[in-house]
């Protein structure tokens, strides 16, 4: 029945791209843009993709009637070669669910959709996180399947919202890709915010000798992260997260130019904003993302980027380290100071001295190979090549985390308590 459904999905995408031509708004996602301590619960940001140039409007409210109406900005990308609108809803609730559709009069509308606010920030009720990364979304091949297969398992759980390791699409350059990944997310991400990092994929290598790998411009076309950066936080509940965009290549290296260097801006406000969260009594967990792994099997060029980045990790004790660019799932035993802490039990983490590891990178992007079985950090890695995604639910005090494989089967698990 699933391959049935996937290959209903990718049917109905491929007619859509081959013509490029919306019947009504399509690609609806939902981010946080603004940058405020409590962004997560009282903002809401709505994207959407359009052939038409209209007037933009997101109609919503707490039920059903949608009341309230908010105008959006809109722009027409020359990669994805359609207009992309955007609109932050602003003054909304904490804890409340919201009603929503987007477009206009003249173009005709989304479907209807929702979401819900996060608790005040600080609050220690329970919420659900999908992780997941490394999609890789290459118009209509293996890959883009097993993300169709994904997505379905990710709607399957109550998911808040997402958060993604990078290597979004295959090649950032080209727009199709973007417009098959987001016309295949939407059934999850236009009702939990998506929430990613960029990887080796999503950006720029053509230049990265003359500096930094930058996004190309279709990214910020698509995608509405805090601040309008690439390097974010935000807070949901009692849980501070920080999203940095790794950018390695060996030409910007060459060049001098290390992403991330020590007293560089984006160093500095990595340094300040962990600084920040971890004096913050509010909150209870600082989660780290990124692309590349600090700590994995096989990765010739984790030390350079390990010794940038640990060095603040250690400091301000970061709970937790999710990445992806290794099609694998890996997890290590706490480690600080490049030290392996010793551990019990492999399935909880009772008030770790050290921060826990996972390279969590197959959601689309072909499974590589396996190892890593005596690496002295490693719990698990996988026996098998498979897809992978992760459920977190974090509550109070207590991380619960759970691995499954593109059938939902699940292939790890573990709890992180304070």
């Amino acid at each position: 029945m699933i391959k049935k459904n996937v290959f209903l999905v990718l049917s109905i995408v491929t007619t859509l791209f081959s013509v490029q031509v919306f019947a009504q708004p399509q690609q609806a996602h939902l981010s946080w843009n603004s940058i405020k301590k409590d962004a997560t619960s009282n903002t809401m940001t709505i994207t959407w993709a359009d052939n038409n140039h209209n007037k933009g409007l997101v109609k919503y409210g707490i039920d059903q009637r949608l009341t309230k109406t908010e105008t959006a900005t809109g722009k027409y990308s020359d990669t994805a070669k359609n207009y992309i609108y955007h609109a932050t809803l602003k003054g909304l609730q904490p804890n409340t669910k919201y009603y929503y559709k987007c477009g206009s009069s003249e173009g005709g509308w989304s479907e209807q959709f929702s979401f819900t606010t996060a608790p005040p920030f600080g609050s220690k009720s329970k919420f659900v996180v999908g992780v997941w990364g490394d999609t890789q979304d290459n118009e209509f091949n293996e890959q883009f399947q097993k993300t169709a297969v994904i997505v379905q398992q990710l709607k399957k759980s109550p998911i808040q919202f997402m958060v993604h390791m990078g290597d979004i699409v295959d090649n950032g350059s080209v727009g199709k890709k973007w417009n098959g990944l987001f016309t295949t997310i939407q059934s999850v991400a236009a009702y939990a915010p998506f929430m990613p990092v960029t990887g080796n994929h999503d950006v720029d290598n053509d230049s990265a000798s003359k500096g930094y790998q930058k996004p190309f411009p279709v990214f910020y076309d698509v995608l509405h992260l805090p601040a309008n950066n690439i390097d974010y936080s935000y807070n949901y509940g009692n849980t501070h997260f920080v999203a940095i965009s790794s950018g390695h290549a060996k030409g910007a290296e060459a060049a001098g130019n290390f992403t991330f260097a020590p007293g560089s801006p984006e160093y500095r406000w990595l340094e300040d904003d962990l600084a920040k969260a971890r004096a913050d009594k509010n909150i209870t967990w600082i989660i780290l993302y990124m692309h590349h792994p600090l700590y994995s099997f096989g990765w010739s060029h984790v030390t350079g980027w390990q010794n940038r980045i640990t060095p603040l990790v250690d400091k301000y004790k970061v709970d937790l380290c999710l990445a992806g660019h290794r099609h694998v799932y890996e997890r290590h035993k706490p480690i600080r100071n490049n030290e392996v802490l010793p551990q019990t039990d492999d399935h909880v983490y009772q008030k770790p001295a050290g921060t826990v590891y996972i390279t969590n990178g197959t959601a689309g992007g072909s499974p590589q190979g396996l190892g890593g079985k005596d690496m002295p950090s490693m719990i698990f890695t996988n026996t098998v090549k498979e897809y992978n995604y992760a459920i977190m639910t974090i509550e109070g005090n207590t991380i619960s985390y759970n691995v499954y494989n593109q059938d939902g089967k699940k292939i790890d698990y573990f709890t992180l308590t304070k």
